[in-house]
């Protein structure tokens, strides 16, 4: 979608990253056919961390970051997506809670009159819910993350990073019937 070094108009301080997530060695994640993807504010605190896979260090710079960020929404997606692949489950749930209260409460205070802004919080809606959607697969609540991602279709259903989820969502489904797990 984007480089890891530009902007993104639509979504302010946003870069997205494809972390894979299943397993920790890059030769089966560059296997795998549909991995799942997490959102990352490559300008929030702990961002560029995030994106070159130093997930301590994102959250040693989240917790230093203090409660007064620029952007809440793009804060606690960073921490989520931190907590989450080093597998702190709780902890990873509330963050992501949080990004997906935010995004929406950010969403509900934007201009009416800017199409353009509208567009942009939805899509940090749909990021936050897809980011949860996959933190719930990652934590074996495989109906959670379908009921997420329905959710970050409703905001941005050609979304990059929701249609790929989608497609790994249903590609571990498959997997998971005709394997037998």
């Amino acid at each position: 979608m984007t480089s890891h070094g530009r902007k993104l108009r639509t979504l302010p301080l946003a870069l997205y990253a494809v972390m894979s997530l299943a397993s920790s060695t890059a030769a089966w994640a560059d296997a795998q056919p549909h991995p799942f993807v997490l959102t990352a504010y490559g300008s929030a605190p702990g961002g560029q961390d995030l994106l070159t896979g130093r997930y301590p260090a994102a959250l040693q710079q989240l917790r230093a970051s203090g409660h007064a960020p620029l952007d809440a929404a793009a804060v606690s997606a960073n921490n989520c997506v931190a907590l989450a692949m080093t597998r702190r489950w709780d902890a990873a749930q509330s963050a992501c809670d949080a990004a997906v209260r935010e995004a929406r409460d950010a969403r509900l205070s934007a201009a009416p009159w800017s199409a353009a802004g509208a567009n942009s919080k939805d899509r940090a809606i749909a990021a936050a819910y897809s980011d949860r959607a996959v933190l719930r697969w990652m934590s074996g609540n495989a109906r959670g993350a379908r009921a997420d991602l329905d959710e970050a279709r409703v905001f941005a259903p050609q979304a990059g990073f929701v249609v790929r989820n989608v497609r790994a969502l249903r590609a571990q489904a498959l997997k998971k019937v005709t394997h037998g797990s």
